[in-house]
């Protein structure tokens, strides 16, 4: 058997040696070693910023779960839920179920002496929120601990603008109305501010507001009745097979919706912006892979006589094809690695030290977070193989394409 019989072990050694350019051939070794760091840089950047996309996405969601419920039920007439705490323990035996807490939600207009703005009020019961939200945990000022029946918690961004400080006096004005002599008139109340909260969500911490569910019920005119319930999963990304769980238990007189359809266009944008910042700095792969071909070319150039020789002694047009080929991949393979490696220790590194600082105040986040996820780095580094191997078929086409005779009388 010949050795040009033997297949890829022979193609592998030449592709080698082709790549290991003697002194007179510095030329391509230089633009080899280029290709090699074009395809690296490729890859570091283009993991890094994946790194970065998903940190932000998985920090804005942590920061949306610890204010949002996983499933939120209303009543389908919005009219308000009936013997809420009886349904809450329903709830609350549903596998997948964690807890369930009833709350009241209205909009209103909270007011001091000087300033007035519309909120979202949501009335708790301060011992089942503590295990629903990451109220407590977010409190800057004050404690639930300190929740009486006049008292109200306000995010700190809410109270900047409003110029009001714990133990302040502020008015709560509902929508709904109340029977007087004048006639109706809006129901309203006075609370002191017990606490502060700062979720890290400019939304909230500007918009929403927390009261005792009795006094929400008795401003929103609901009586004895719940707005919602909401549900903590164990398991965020079943919230809505749990949802339909819970549907099947309590009746058909309520309705869900789970935190992912709640949020949906916001994760739609990080989506999108995921996907424009892959393909642009995917670009830089493209470059290097235009690189290995400019390598390719030269190098085919450059062994005419060594390819004509090859073929003269028994090699075929796969033969050389595959030399090539190989010569591509392996330059490809080599800058992949050094990407991969290169990337995901910087993304250790920067999250671990916490190297890129923001400003707390604008970001809501005190530094840049990395997630450099393993599906990622897996994806990114097929990719650009792929690439590196498509970007070798013209030229290893051309190599093969050779004939023997006429590449030997030019010499």
């Amino acid at each position: 058997m010949s050795p040009f019989e033997a297949g890829v072990k022979f193609e592998l050694l030449v592709a080698i040696r082709y790549l290991r350019a003697k002194r007179k051939q510095a030329v391509i070794s230089l633009i080899t070693v280029i290709s090699i760091v074009g395809v690296a840089a490729g890859v570091a950047a283009l993991i890094i910023s994946l790194a970065i996309t998903a940190g932000f996405a998985e920090d804005l969601q942590n920061k949306l779960l610890g204010a949002q419920a996983h499933i939120t039920l209303v009543s389908k007439g919005r009219e308000g839920i009936a013997d809420y705490m009886r349904i809450t323990k329903e709830v609350e035996q549903v596998p997948g179920v964690i807890f369930a807490a009833p709350a009241v939600f209205q909009t209103v207009l909270i007011s001091t002496e000087t300033q007035s703005k519309g909120v979202v009020l949501k009335g708790i019961l301060p011992e089942m929120e503590s295990r629903m939200s990451a109220l407590s945990a977010n409190m800057v000022e004050g404690s639930l601990n300190d929740f009486t029946e006049n008292s109200i918690i306000i995010g700190k961004e809410l109270a900047s603008a409003l110029g009001t400080f714990k133990g302040d006096r502020i008015k709560i004005v509902s929508v709904a109305t109340r029977l007087t002599p004048l006639g109706a008139v809006p129901r309203s109340r006075s609370f002191q501010v017990a606490g502060l909260f700062s979720s890290g969500l400019y939304e909230y911490d500007t918009s929403w507001v927390y009261v005792p569910i009795a006094a929400a019920q008795q401003l929103v005119g609901l009586n004895d009745l719940a707005s919602a319930i909401d549900v903590k999963v164990a398991d965020i990304y079943q919230a809505r097979v749990i949802g339909r769980r819970i549907m099947d238990r309590v009746g058909t007189n309520l309705e869900f919706t789970d935190w992912m359809t709640t949020n949906q266009s916001i994760f739609q944008a990080l989506r999108l912006e995921r996907l424009v910042t892959a393909i642009t700095i995917g670009l830089i792969v493209l470059v290097a892979a235009l690189n290995i071909v400019a390598t390719l070319i030269m190098m085919v150039l450059e062994k005419t006589r060594d390819i004509a020789i090859l073929m003269s002694m028994g090699a075929t047009k796969n033969n050389i094809r595959r030399i090539f080929i190989l010569q591509g991949v392996i330059i490809g393979v080599i800058g992949t690695f050094c990407g991969v490696v290169i990337g995901q220790t910087v993304c250790y590194f920067a999250d671990k030290y916490h190297i890129i600082s923001l400003a707390p105040d604008v970001y809501t986040i005190a530094y840049v977070p990395f997630r450099a996820e393993p599906v990622d780095s897996v994806i990114v580094a097929v990719s650009a193989v792929l690439i590196s191997f498509l970007a070798t078929l013209y030229p290893s086409a051309a190599a093969s394409r050779l004939q023997p005779v006429e590449a030997l009388r030019y010499e």
